[in-house]
């Protein structure tokens, strides 16, 4: 049994997390949870029946009574993370894990002194069914990739939540406070992308880090880093951009659009090998268990051939939390760990400064 504490218990803890957790209750125990809203802290605590509860998440790192930390807090979680290290406690990160280059080398300098530590960070994405499915068929296949596109087009959780499920908000937290952090994190971007940097940089970078970054890292997993950064085109307001990858014999273009308000989670991975093409469509993870599906179109013989894989129903929250699980417990390393995610740190600050 892994005694969980939970730092940040807004919405990824509510609707994404905690209803695993509960499920898997001969695998974890919540043992306290961390909130800067009081309120918030009091009510997850009072419906889960926790025994410890704080208002820092510093606090809850030095709880002898937890042996793995949950960070799901806003901003940067290189802090939380090299705490809870040093603390001798298991880490899994939501992303984004960090966005400096400063905190990322001192949180892998901290990994690298407790290495039985296990440091996992949820790209939820590349624990999809459909997604590892992609990832055997694209394996076993010696065609050369001739192509890949893929996209993030969604409306964002709000709307799918109203329809769907109650998120229990803070109440207790000044408006003026909130303003200060929003502040001091466009600062903060401004200077990580070198300063002097427009609104729409940083809110793009701010979009990446946050949504694009799913993609973006499950077709690392899937094809590896880009030999260059062709193009990285912005919108005026930051909320759409679209970028060109070179990779050895092939292009690779991603787009992502955060402004629309159409119904709808257009999240995509299009792989063309000549006469193949796999297609992995993502549904929004706002309502549990809607299915992913692979489809492999071919021309076979002159035919063309269509093998759909799926529905697949397992939730992807669920399958990270079990790969969580077989590490702490077999002290595995996952394939999603910092060292894996720092490689996406460095490509979203080199892809957001080609965006001036």
């Amino acid at each position: 049994m892994i005694r969980l504490g939970l730092i940040g218990l807004g919405q990824a803890a509510q609707i994404l997390h905690i209803p695993n957790i509960e499920k898997m209750e001969s695998k974890f125990e919540i043992t306290a949870v961390a909130d800067i809203s009081k309120n918030l802290t009091n009510y997850i605590a009072d419906k889960y029946r926790v025994p410890h509860r704080f208002t820092d998440g510093m606090d809850l790192i030095d709880c002898p009574d937890v042996d793995a930390v949950m960070i799901m807090s806003p901003g940067d979680h290189a802090e939380f993370a090299i705490a809870a290290l040093e603390a001798g406690k298991h880490v899994f990160i939501e992303k984004p894990m960090t966005s400096s280059l400063e905190s990322l080398e001192k949180l892998l300098e901290v990994k690298r002194r407790h290495p039985d530590q296990i440091a996992m960070v949820g790209y939820c994405r590349r624990y999809n069914d459909s997604f590892m499915k992609m990832k055997e068929l694209l394996q076993a296949d010696s065609r050369p990739i001739s192509y890949v596109r893929a996209r993030t087009i969604i409306l964002e959780g709000p709307w799918y939540l109203d329809n769907t499920w109650h998120e229990h908000k803070a109440d207790d937290l000044d408006p003026t406070g909130r303003e200060l952090m929003n502040r001091r994190m466009f600062e903060e971007i401004d200077r990580v992308l070198g300063g002097n940097t427009s609104h729409a940089q940083q809110m793009a970078y701010l979009l990446m880090t946050a949504s694009g970054c799913h993609i973006l890292s499950a077709i690392r997993e899937l094809i590896g880093l880009p030999k260059a950064i062709r193009s990285a085109v912005v919108s005026p307001n930051g909320m759409q951009f679209s970028l060109v990858f070179e990779y050895d014999n092939f292009n690779m273009v991603f787009e992502e659009m955060n402004d629309q308000e159409i119904v709808e989670f257009d999240e995509a991975i299009e792989i063309y090998q000549g006469d193949r093409k796999m297609l992995l469509e993502y549904d929004t993870p706002y309502i549990r268990y809607l299915p992913s599906k692979l489809t492999v179109s071919e021309l076979d013989c002159g035919q063309a051939k269509t093998t759909v894989y799926g529905p697949h129903y397992h939730d992807m929250f669920a399958n990270e939390l079990l790969e969580f699980y077989r590490c702490v417990t077999t002290h595995d390393t996952p394939k999603c760990d910092v060292f894996d995610a720092a490689e996406d740190v460095k490509l979203y600050i080199d892809v957001a400064k080609m965006m001036k």
